[in-house]
């Protein structure tokens, strides 16, 4: 039996800080193991000229990495989960949840020190229509510009490219030691997560036993359940990258009771839904489930309708 793992993963510095930080805990656990890295690069690392939105592609970050996997190339992957399509495809399973970061955004501005403190009319950078339809509900006189790239891109144009903000993942920058750069984590109050945002998922073929066996110490239970629910919610909504769609679930401290918000809006930040369910860690998904039918009820609906009438129009 081979003693050597291939860890396949995108080649930005945030993708290799993460995969390097899994073959570190691998290699703590077994120490007898040879553990490689093997840049893939995706269609999104390709694409960087257009909004995520319009590229519509889900697993636009993931694809080329799971065709490896299947094909054989290599023995796992480590993904941002947010970057995860909702559906696991055929002969893949995710294996380990790493405990979670910090799964919050950030603003880092050029002056001012809190999303409040913006001047008037201030500019602010994003790619995520998440981020876009929260900050103009909390800010309509927000202008929210489209910003792609790594996070030292993002940060340069930030400088350069006469934006007053920008908004990142909180995870993303402590993983690339830049926490110094952080004007204000923004509360879930005002901004929730992406879907597990700050979680790490790593994926194996689904009859590898041994790599699965490998991981399984890997796995953190509040992250696995928390992350569940969350795709839960997103599944039942269908929502890609062109709807903006949060999530935020926690585990209480004594194990026992998932709390779970969610919300659903327009781009535009004019119509957004917000809800929030309690349950037990063992019906994570079920309760993801749940709170997506309470918000599809309390307006979901409308609001994906007119995102996919919106998106047609485009399209014609």
């Amino acid at each position: 039996m081979s003693d050597r793992l291939i860890i396949g993963t995108r080649g930005s510095k945030l993708a290799l800080a993460q995969a390097e930080s899994v073959r570190h805990m691998l290699l703590e656990l077994h120490p007898e193991l040879e553990v490689e890295l093997q840049i893939i690069k995706t269609k999104g690392d390709v694409l960087i000229d257009r909004p995520l939105s319009a590229i519509g592609d889900k697993g636009l970050f993931v694809k080329e990495i799971e065709a490896a996997l299947l094909a054989g190339q290599v023995d796992l992957a480590v993904h941002s989960c947010k970057d995860l399509p909702s559906m696991d495809p055929p002969g893949l399973v995710l294996a380990a949840f790493p405990r979670r970061a910090d799964p919050r955004d950030a603003l880092i501005a050029r002056s001012a020190r809190s999303l409040a403190d913006l001047p008037l009319g201030a500019r602010v950078g994003t790619s995520s229509l998440r981020r876009a339809c929260q900050l103009r509900a909390f800010r309509p006189d927000l202008v929210v510009d489209m910003l792609r790239g790594n996070v030292d891109t993002r940060l340069r144009k930030l400088q350069e490219d006469g934006y007053d903000a920008i908004v990142l993942a909180v995870a993303g920058l402590q993983r690339l030691g830049l926490e110094r750069v952080i004007s204000e984590v923004l509360d879930p109050s005002v901004m929730l997560p992406a879907v597990a945002q700050g979680a790490l998922a790593v994926q194996c073929r689904a009859g590898d036993e041994r790599t699965i066996r490998l991981l399984a110490p890997l796995d953190h239970f509040p992250t696995r359940c928390a992350v569940l629910a969350e795709r839960a919610l997103l599944r039942r909504l269908e929502g890609g990258c062109q709807v903006p769609i949060g999530a935020y679930a926690t585990l209480d401290e004594d194990a026992e009771q998932l709390v779970l918000r969610g919300m659903l809006g327009t781009p535009d930040g004019r119509m957004l839904v917000q809800g929030r369910r309690i349950g037990p860690p063992a019906a994570a998904e079920a309760l993801g489930t749940e709170l997506a039918e309470e918000l599809l009820l309390r307006g979901g609906r409308e609001i994906l309708a007119m995102v996919a009438a919106k998106q047609a129009t485009a399209q014609e």
